[in-house]
């Protein structure tokens, strides 16, 4: 299956027999040519050093700690959640991403550092032992942890960890750090891209408390173009609206969402040059963001929903969100039961961000898998064994809405509900 994404020269080609991450995503640049991410990191800038190491952190002895530093200072782009319970450490990074100087990003794994005593405390002095260590200056430092909230960090073993770690850095070994940011993810999520000389690429993490809200959990990407910090906001702001503020997996936001872009301003690109990498940016978040959803706790389907209303693309999506947020729909996904009628349940859920008035059966039409099941209160016949069968062969569900004209469209992924999701979460602290 090929489809366009946002209207924005993104494609997508998916691979029906092969996992979500090998599908294939490209985009076409400004001289018409097709432009294919890797589902790898074949490539990444020059200049980036780092380190990747169990700490003593995750209980399993897994990789828990990574340290990744620029030769040197770049310019630094990132947005954060919203959730008003936010960590310590995104409160550290929204100041020092302000001036956008940032050299050395460091991400602790396996605890979030949230609502404990000393949570302020235990940032600075891991920010001012990194700053020691790897001769960075404290305001040019990122830091970012992700887990359990409400459990102290092990801090006597982690500035024990941090000390000798700055002469064991090496170049080309970004994987390491991919595997080492994950929590209950069931693996890493990386990609790349180059065109001519330049070359972008990326690593995530997240997999459960995720409906991003301006971020999305752990996601950063590395570049080598020279531009300005306000220009690097700009692309940015516009690669996360349709990426990742358009993925849920089960409403929830975290308190440590960041996504940030760093550049070791290397290259001089012209103004095509500048587009192709606009495009290339949204390209890699989307791709980015599609994995969350895709190897999200548990799942089993990825669910695109689009809808298209009267009055607004916010509405639309506000719309898109409430039907992908359902835990009635996600189930029936999960069971390949084409129920209709809980679409028509979700949308008419209300908020502050839809219509209070009604919703005529008149206005609405609802399709799964492109088969019409509603049609503006007309009866619709079709095979329902058939389109179950259809749903528990596909990989990926589409649902599609019209509500009233449709004049805007928004597009949001989610997926289904399973036992697995419920087995993880009730077991997460215990």
């Amino acid at each position: 299956m090929k489809q366009v994404i946002a209207n924005q020269e993104i494609y997508i080609t998916e691979r029906p027999d092969r996992p979500f991450e090998e599908d294939q995503f490209y985009f076409i640049n400004c001289a018409g040519e097709k432009v294919e991410l890797q589902n790898s990191l074949a490539y990444y800038p020059d200049g980036i050093q780092s380190i990747a190491k169990y700490i003593g952190v995750s209980k399993k002895n897994e990789l828990d700690f990574t340290v990744i530093r620029l030769d040197q200072i770049g310019t630094c782009s990132a947005v954060y959640t919203k959730n008003m319970s936010c960590s310590e450490a995104v409160v550290f990074d929204r100041a020092n991403s302000v001036h956008g100087n940032v050299q050395l990003l460091c991400v602790i794994s396996k605890n979030a550092n949230v609502f404990t005593p000393t949570a302020r405390e235990d940032i600075h002095r891991i920010a001012e032992a990194l700053s020691e260590e790897f001769n960075v200056s404290k305001s040019a430092i990122l830091l970012s942890c992700t887990g359990v909230i409400g459990v102290s960090l092990p801090m006597d073993t982690i500035l024990s960890g941090i000390r000798g770690l700055s002469s064991k850095l090496e170049y080309g070994k970004l994987l390491e750090s991919s595997k080492a940011i994950l929590t209950t993810d069931r693996k890493e999520k990386v990609v790349s891209v180059r065109f001519g000389k330049v070359v972008l690429c990326g690593i995530a993490k997240g997999a459960g408390m995720i409906e991003p809200n301006m971020a999305t959990m752990l996601v950063y990407l590395f570049t080598n173009i020279k531009v300005s910090k306000s220009k690097l906001d700009e692309i940015l702001i516009n690669a996360v609206e349709p990426s990742f503020n358009s993925i849920t997996v089960d409403s929830d936001t975290s308190t440590s969402d960041t996504t940030a872009i760093f550049t070791t301003n290397e290259v001089e690109v012209s103004e095509e040059e500048l587009v192709d990498f606009e495009r290339a940016v949204r390209a890699v978040c989307l791709k980015l963001s599609r994995d969350v959803v895709s190897q999200a706790e548990g799942v089993t389907k990825l669910i695109e929903i689009t809808v298209s209303s009267s009055n607004s693309y916010q509405e639309a999506k506000a719309y898109a969100k409430k039907i992908a947020n359902s835990p009635l729909v996600k189930t029936a996904i999960y069971g390949a039961d084409p129920n209709w009628g809980r679409v028509v349940m979700a949308i008419g859920k209300p908020d502050a961000n839809t219509p209070s008035n009604k919703i005529n059966p008149e206005d609405v039409r609802i399709r799964f898998l492109d088969q019409t099941v509603f049609d503006r209160n007309q009866r619709v016949e079709f095979d329902l064994e058939r389109l179950s069968n259809e749903i528990k062969q596909s990989k990926t569900v589409t649902i599609q809405v019209e509500i009233g004209e449709p004049l805007y469209t928004a597009k949001v992924w989610g997926c289904d509900l399973t036992e697995e999701y419920i087995h993880i979460n009730a077991d997460y602290t215990t």
